[in-house]
């Protein structure tokens, strides 16, 4: 490339001629360094492995797929890099875009890593652009290297470079000279036998296989994995149920003779909680006490007042705090002359000012008028504060549990799975770990009761049910009919009772019976039929099914599977 450039780029353009001069005078390494850049790889990977090159010359070579060496600014970027660490720099390509321009940058090519390189002829470019001078910094290519730091500072001093001026005659004449010499080469490369591409062969062999592969699995997939449900909606006639069986979940097997059916006890767990407020009232004052004289003028023999007998005065009651001997009283012509006295102490029965006396008379349970005490009480008070009581606490979890229960019965409704039948009226409670933080009697505003309770229901699986319910109508069908639908989906069940793991059940409701359809032989018959000729194929042989429904996986196949193990058929009752 010839260039003409101003003073501030003269640097640059003697560099460029001095990469080129090197390229051309630089010997063909022996064991070059090759640098393989993927696809997807970008110029500043390619930039940084080739500065990283120990190598004098680096080859750097790409997919025929990647863009990276047809852009002219990288190309330019990667000579940069080669002249910057004077590394010869070849690109292994065949591209036309990446060849032509490195013929017009000066970039040696490659056919690949070990062919030989050369600039290629860059017969696009103007003639009158290669023969146009060259104006460069004559100090980048001086010998003397006192002459070029005069020359530097000779630049600095007058503001502007020193030009010269150099001929490219003879550089034109050894570029037509390594042209033929390239031409030649390319005719003896022509006669030489080419090698195989075998990764090619094999990505178009892995290819075929492939689809071969992809279209056997379609056709087995269409022969084995489709599956259809076969209806047959059919006249029917209806029979009075009354079962009764038993649910167990205690029991792993079902005993279809005895009625009794193997349940699962679905539950479901909930920590609960909730306020109360407290109700009571309570009297936390002092009892009046105080000690009296008790005499005795009934008995001239000695007794014994026990105990906690109750005394009396002005309406309020005491109680004796601990028994007393009364001595016997003396008498004299019939009359008491002296009565016996004792002394003790006594305690209201209750709080409050009203049992303080100050001077009274008390008459003592159990005796006569003639034990009388005398004396008097104090310190009785009042006071009256709210209690929590038990009810308070009852009230509030009765009200938790119950406002959860709804909760509880749809989340047990969903864990039952599609063939089980769930007996909603088996719900029980089981509560356990019961706290108040205010217990009964504690003098509190209220607090939070908290319980763990435990919902739960019986569920038992469909096909149990019907086996039940057959063996039990097995009376009320007449010979050569058969039971189309138990009835056991539409019964209305109760319990009879509840205990534990299991409840006494029983079931009221409809069961449906008509003319023998062998539901085997229809499957078979119908098997890689289309859906539209199910109905010719099922109704001629039994007149009681009046249409036919097809439902099949997946939905837009057109005929049924070809294996009668892959259909199903249901029998669905039309009554009158």
């Amino acid at each position: 490339m010839l260039c003409l450039v101003a003073a501030k780029k003269g640097n640059f353009c003697a560099m460029e001629l001095f990469y080129k001069r090197s390229q051309l005078t630089m010997p063909e390494n022996s064991n070059p360094d090759v640098i393989y850049l993927e696809s997807d790889s970008e110029i500043t990977e390619a930039i940084d492995k080739l500065k990283a090159s120990d190598s004098t010359e680096v080859r750097i070579a790409v997919p025929a797929r990647s863009t990276i060496l047809q852009s002219a600014i990288n190309l330019k970027l990667l000579k940069k890099a080669a002249t910057s660490t004077h590394k010869k720099l070849v690109v292994v390509s065949g591209d036309k875009a990446t060849v032509s321009m490195a013929a017009g940058l000066g970039i040696l090519i490659a056919k690949n890593v070990k062919a030989e390189s050369s600039v290629p002829i860059a017969g696009s470019m103007p003639s009158e652009t290669r023969t146009e001078p060259v104006v460069i910094d004559q100090s980048d290519f001086s010998d003397d290297p006192h002459s070029s730091s005069s020359g530097k500072s000779s630049s600095k001093s007058n503001g502007s470079f020193e030009k010269k001026h150099i001929s490219l005659k003879d550089t034109n004449k050894k570029s037509k000279e390594s042209r033929k010499d390239e031409v030649n080469k390319s005719k003896r490369n022509s006669n030489e036998p080419k090698v195989p591409n075998f990764m090619g062969l094999n990505k178009k062999i892995a290819i075929i296989v492939g689809i071969i592969a992809g279209f056997i699995l379609l056709v087995l997939a269409y022969i084995f994995l489709p599956t259809a449900k076969v209806i047959l909606n059919t006249k029917a006639q209806k029979t009075p149920i009354n079962v009764q069986f038993t649910l167990d979940a205690g029991t792993k097997k079902s005993d279809y003779e005895a009625a009794r059916i193997a349940a699962d006890q679905i539950s479901t767990t909930k920590d609960l909680s909730a306020q109360y407020s407290a109700s009571g009232k309570k009297d936390i004052g002092t009892k009046a006490s105080g000690n009296i004289t008790i005499s005795n003028c009934s008995n001239s023999d000695d007794f014994t007042i026990p105990a906690g007998t109750s005394l009396s005065s002005s309406g309020q009651k005491f109680s004796l705090n601990s028994s007393v001997t009364v001595p016997g009283a003396k008498f004299s012509s019939g009359n008491c002359s002296k009565a016996g006295t004792v002394g003790g102490s006594i305690t209201a029965s209750a709080n409050g000012d009203s049992y303080n006396i100050s001077s009274g008379t008390f008459s003592v349970a159990g005796f006569d008028s003639k034990v009388t005490g005398s004396g008097s009480t104090s310190g009785g008070s009042s006071k009256v504060v709210t209690v929590v009581t038990q009810s308070d606490i009852d009230t509030a979890k009765n009200e938790m549990i119950s406002n959860a229960t709804e909760g509880a019965k749809q989340e047990l409704s969903k864990k039952g799975n599609d063939n089980q039948k769930v007996f909603i009226d088996t719900f029980s409670t089981d509560v356990s770990n019961i706290s108040a933080t205010a217990p009964d009697g504690s003098e509190s505003a209220g607090g939070t009761v908290s319980a763990r309770v435990k919902y739960s229901e019986l569920a038992a699986a469909r096909s149990d049910l019907d086996k039940v319910f057959e063996i039990q109508l097995k009376t009320q069908i007449p010979a050569n009919n058969q039971l189309y639908q138990t009835g056991s989906s539409d019964a209305i069940y109760t319990v009879s009772k509840l205990t534990g793991e299991s409840a006494q059940m029983q079931a009221v409701g409809n069961a449906f019976y008509g003319q023998i359809i062998d539901t085997n032989a229809v499957s078979k018959e119908v098997a890689g039929k289309s859906k539209k000729s199910a109905a010719d194929v099922v109704q001629p042989k039994y007149p009681q099914v009046e249409s036919v429904q097809v439902e099949s996986t997946p939905a837009l196949m057109p005929y049924l599977p070809f294996f009668a193990n892959r259909i199903t058929v249901e029998i669905k009752v039309k009554t009158d």
